[in-house]
């Protein structure tokens, strides 16, 4: 007889195990969200079976990553013009509860209405826990707002947007008399008297033909050392000279045989003047295979009268031939803006000759040179680099305020000091791409209004000519004439 089998639950559990239950709606979501529903620190059992012994370790599972905190670590409220994009990419960094960067993660990136667009919207956190993006401003100006989330952490992180024209129209405004009158107290300030005097070299020179003797001198200008050169033509009389100042053009500095074109413009008059040749601040004074460099950072038309009325005091200090009376100055293009400053700042100044010099930093063509620069498109312009380095770009990333700018672009500007100059004898050409004429005309209009007329102010404008000197026609003989004037001949 077959014995009958034991369907009792325990011999069914030992056969076959526990049964096994129907899934329900709980478990099913349960299932299909294994990370929702698992804790953060789970115990494992490993069993491990010997013989009839049971043992068991519990082992600490790592968790699944998560961030608390985000954090900028670079590139945080940068200013930029309305619809333009940051300079910088700005880098998040996801952190864990412990302060630790969090790898592997998404981080979403969604902008407030009107702040524009970021690339990309979502991005995986790096091996260090980090994540960039870059940020097209929008079109509203002010503060524009970036979100930023990953998971339960969330940060803001914002930005200005500059409305570039109505910065333009704040900054270029009419200047005012207190701005005027606070340039005109700073340079009554400045020490321009030289200190610490080095005779670089001395030698003979020949002045287009005529004997004469050279000097390179260096001499301390507040805690710049500054080089210039001094021409004097041979003569036993003393104090018998006028000076004659070169005031070159560009920022690549000037060498000493530009003298040689004075000489041969002025012609028989050669003889009759002590040049004295100013470098200018960062840039080189050469003569020969030998180069002498004015140390300070470049100071283009303002402290470049200060070095230059420096060397005028050395220059008349170490040359008995030199006489103070009749001091004259020739300059071209940024030398020409020089020249103009230095014969306001200076009372001893009787002569002036600019060739294409500027002379209003308020003009329209300045302002269009701005805008430029702060689009990312600065010309290729002698001076414009140093503006678009010292004042448009810390201007309108917020590191310098509008009052400091604007008082820089007046003591740039000779025809807010007008009632100031001396004589003066104007050259420029009309299809000037590198000084507008504008500039020309700005002089010429304040200076009327002023009443000044001929000789004590002669303006030539010249149909067809260009940024160089031989396109005027005539200028030489003009110009001759006109320092005839340092002479008692005028």
């Amino acid at each position: 007889m077959t014995p009958r089998l034991r369907t009792t639950r325990a011999a069914h559990h030992e056969a076959f195990g526990p049964p096994v239950r129907p899934a329900t709606a709980l478990s099913r979501r349960k299932a299909a969200r294994p990370g929702r529903w698992r804790p953060l620190r789970a115990l494992l059992t490993l069993t491990v079976l010997a013989g009839c012994e049971r043992t068991s370790d519990p082992v600490e599972l790592d968790p699944w990553p998560s961030a608390v905190a985000i954090t900028v670590v670079s590139g945080g409220g940068q200013p930029a013009l309305i619809g333009t994009r940051l300079d910088e990419p700005i880098v998040f960094r996801a952190l864990d509860a412990d302060g630790r960067p969090v790898p592997g993660i998404s981080v979403d990136f969604v902008t407030t209405p009107g702040s524009g667009g970021v690339e990309p919207g979502r991005a995986t956190t790096d091996q260090n826990g980090d994540v960039s993006i870059t940020w097209t401003i929008g079109p509203d100006p002010g503060v524009q707002t970036l979100l930023v989330a990953a998971g339960l952490a969330a940060t803001a992180v914002t930005a200005n947007a500059i409305d570039l024209e109505a910065e333009l129209e704040v900054l270029f405004a009419p200047a005012t008399a207190a701005e005027i009158a606070a340039v005109r107290a700073d340079w009554a300030d400045r020490d321009i008297s030289p200190a610490g005097l080095t005779i670089e070299l001395t030698e003979a020179y020949s002045l287009f033909g005529s004997p004469a003797t050279l000097r390179v001198v260096s001499h301390l200008v507040g805690e710049v050392r500054h080089y210039g050169a001094i021409v004097a033509p041979k003569t036993r009389r003393a104090a018998s000279l006028p000076v004659l100042m070169y005031l070159h053009g560009g920022d690549n500095g000037v060498d000493v045989d530009d003298v040689q074109f004075l000489a041969f413009a002025l012609g028989e008059l050669r003889d009759s003047f002590v040049y004295v040749i100013p470098s200018y601040r960062s840039e080189p004074l050469r003569h020969g295979d030998r180069e002498w460099t004015s140390t300070g950072p470049g100071g283009h038309w303002d402290y470049d009268v200060d070095d230059a009325l420096a060397l005028l005091n050395v220059a008349l200090a170490l040359t008995p031939q030199a006489k103070p009376e009749g001091l004259s100055l020739l300059g071209g293009s940024r030398g020409g803006g020089v020249a103009l400053l230095a014969g306001i700042r200076d009372e001893r100044v009787e002569n002036i000759i600019t060739l294409f010099g500027p002379t209003d930093f308020f003009d329209q063509w300045v302002r269009e040179i701005v805008r430029e620069a702060a689009l990312g498109m600065p010309r290729e312009l002698t001076g414009v680099a140093h503006m678009d380095s010292t004042l448009v770009q810390p201007y309108l990333g917020g590191r310098m305020e509008l009052g400091r700018v604007r008082l820089e672009l007046v003591r740039r500007s000779a025809v807010l000091f007008a009632e100031d100059l001396p004589a003066v004898q104007l050259h420029h050409g009309v299809v000037d791409e590198t000084v507008s004429v504008s500039q020309a005309h700005s002089l010429i209009r304040v200076m009327e209004a002023l009443g000044r007329q001929p000789p004590e102010f002669e303006a030539f404008i010249y149909e067809g000519a260009g940024h160089e000197v031989f396109d005027l026609n005539g200028v030489i003989p003009r110009a001759a004439k006109f320092l005839r004037r340092a002479l008692g001949d005028g």
